[in-house]
């Protein structure tokens, strides 16, 4: 559990840190992101080896980092067709498709009371996020693209789900490879996106990318460890609402933001699904 709390507190400050970044050009962020969390994964691994005996760490996290950066381009496209309401509403959804895969897949079995904390903490994300209306921002008017809100679901699901999956395939010692060769191949496949947009790189890039891939490299590593001790049923809903409800505290303490009514009812069915989910 102490893993999965230190996840939480490290993805809250990734998203501090990316809720400041404003910029309509975030891949040379990303990048340096991407290479900040390589050379971490690398200093981490311990032996310090690019091949352990076994392809699974390169294979499955090659598809992962590709994932990792589509999720990153389906949920910008998606802002700008449908607003970032409703991008948001169905990123948090993305939430579902790695407990099914772990139910389907892996046998995993929540008890009732922990399928209603995953029902509550789903809620709890769509009301903290709120729906949109006609007063909210949309590119599109009210008119909804349903392909890339989708898109968007799924892919982030995905990018969640493989972690679960590389737990089940591969062996505890290649963890470290398999984070290393994650963010490798999204570093890779970002700058070819650079080269081809001809996106000149830029000192507020390596800062934010720094800033952003020293909690996004932790985070990912104790998730991982988190998932290899506790079922993914619990691990991913909790890591989910628990994200939103440390960035709403910080928020409170340090920006001095409030919670509106909606917002503070949320953050009330993301404590309770917490308890539900432990139980």
């Amino acid at each position: 559990m102490l893993f999965l709390l230190l996840a939480m507190l490290f993805s809250a400050v990734l998203a501090m840190v990316l809720k400041y970044l404003n910029t309509s050009s975030p891949y040379g962020v990303f990048f340096f992101n991407y290479i900040t969390c390589t050379v971490l994964a690398f200093a981490a691994m311990e032996p310090r080896t690019l091949y352990n005996g076994d392809f699974t760490p390169c294979w499955l996290g090659g598809i992962t980092g590709l994932i990792y950066l589509a999720s990153l381009s389906a949920n910008g496209y998606s802002i700008h067709k449908n607003g970032a309401i409703l991008s948001s509403v169905f990123t948090r959804l993305g939430v579902l498709v790695p407990i099914v895969v772990s139910v389907a897949l892996f046998g995993e079995r929540p008890t009732a009371l922990q399928g209603l904390g995953v029902a509550l903490a789903v809620a709890a994300a769509v009301v903290m996020n709120g729906l949109p209306g006609r007063s909210h921002d949309s590119a599109a008017g009210t008119r909804i693209y349903l392909v890339p809100l989708v898109l968007t679901l799924l892919l982030n699901g995905a990018a969640d789900a493989m972690s679960k999956v590389f737990t089940q395939l591969g062996r505890r010692q290649d963890d470290g490879l398999f984070m290393f060769y994650i963010f490798l191949f999204a570093g890779l496949a970002t700058l070819v996106l650079l080269v081809k947009e001809h996106r000149p790189l830029t000192a507020r890039d390596l800062l934010f990318g720094v800033l952003a891939g020293v909690p996004n490299f932790l985070s990912s590593r104790l998730l991982l460890a988190a998932l290899t001790r506790l079922p993914a049923f619990l691990v991913y809903p909790s890591y989910s609402v628990g994200v939103i409800l440390v960035i709403s505290v910080a928020s409170f303490l340090f920006f001095h933001e409030r919670l509106n009514t909606r917002q503070l009812g949320a953050a009330a069915m993301i404590l309770a699904a917490l308890v539900l989910l432990n139980l």
